[in-house]
């Protein structure tokens, strides 16, 4: 019924732990595929010796160059056939009824393409988070961040999810597509997240549905690379798919945010980066025009519901949301 997708970059430390996990989930009718990045550690081997030790079915994709979590995640998805797509990441630890929370969730609710887990930080009492957000500023949130993890208990509707830990509906994917490889990583969620909203499919938000995060585990040493993809990942998310009229009454916001990020990439010493990710984003404008031409072909929903969805920036925003690409 479920594939569930890894896709790993060089996550050797995490995978005793994230295998343990998936071994002692109580739903049991699930594959797991395992792409493989182009990793330069032993995590391929170590991948299979667990998945014999743990007598897990897998299939295991080595890929020839790293493809980013968008690609790689899109090549795991060749490999699957199941009714549901499951992405985990490398640097989590499943609670045993996760999986059977997602497929509940999913199965009793038919308007649902996505369903988000509740992420708590790895050895702390707090959320990561309790899916995610988009804001009038123009910028994608974690919902509850740093708030105790018994807070956002409640099973809702919501923007969309993080894809860390997040289960898919196959029907939806063949429909949008999963993730744009245009954007390798960093907000290929929240695009996928809108498409799916614009498209007229819902987020769910399963609280039950808890996965423990190693935060900033798989982002180690990637802190310049990330930098690059926030800003320009940041303003792909918003010529592809929020429409116009939004774009026109939220322009205040919109302007607000993006002189927030000009300055705290100043003071941090990364402006390099955000000058070389406008330069590519005015660059290859035409193509990622066409792309939003296609999404506009699926718009289902009216502008009222998507700016319904929008949560006010003036309420939200804190600069820990962009540090913690930059630490």
């Amino acid at each position: 019924m479920v594939s569930i997708i890894i896709v790993n970059w060089n996550g050797e430390r995490f995978l005793h732990d994230c295998f343990n996990s998936l071994s002692g989930q109580i739903f049991k009718d699930f594959e797991i595929i395992f792409v493989d990045n182009f990793s330069t550690d032993s995590s391929l081997p170590l991948a299979k010796r667990l998945s014999s030790h743990l007598n897990l079915d897998v299939k295991f994709i080595g890929l020839d160059k790293n493809r980013g979590f968008a690609g790689g995640s899109n090549e795991g998805l060749k490999y699957s056939s199941r009714q549901y797509i499951a992405l985990l990441n490398t640097d989590t630890v499943a609670e045993k009824d996760w999986l059977k929370n997602l497929v509940e969730a999913m199965g009793a609710h038919l308007d649902v393409g996505i369903c988000a887990s509740k992420l708590i930080v790895s050895g702390e009492n707090l959320i990561d988070s309790a899916g995610d957000g988009y804001s009038t500023f123009g910028h994608a949130f974690k919902r509850g961040e740093g708030c105790l993890s018994q807070d956002f208990s409640e099973e809702e509707y919501i923007f969309g999810a993080c894809a860390g830990a997040a289960l898919y509906r196959r029907e939806m994917i063949k429909q949008i597509g999963l993730f744009d490889e245009d954007f390798f990583l960093i907000f290929e969620d929240t695009d996928l997240n809108f498409r799916t909203q614009l498209s007229g499919w819902k987020c769910l938000y399963v609280p039950k549905a808890l996965v423990y995060h190693k935060v900033g585990g798989s982002m180690k040493n990637l802190s310049d690379m990330a930098a690059y993809y926030s800003v320009r990942n940041d303003k792909l998310v918003k010529i592809k798919n929020i429409p116009l009229p939004i774009i026109i009454f939220k322009m205040p916001g919109l302007i607000l945010g993006e002189i927030i990020w000009f300055i705290y990439y100043i003071i941090n010493g990364k402006f390099g980066y955000y000058l070389k990710a406008n330069f590519d984003i005015l660059k290859n404008l035409p193509l990622y025009l066409q792309k939003r031409r296609e999404i506009r072909s699926l718009k289902k929903v009216s502008n009222s519901y998507i700016n319904s969805l929008l949560i006010s920036g003036f309420k939200l925003y804190n600069f820990r949301r962009i540090k913690r690409y930059l630490a």
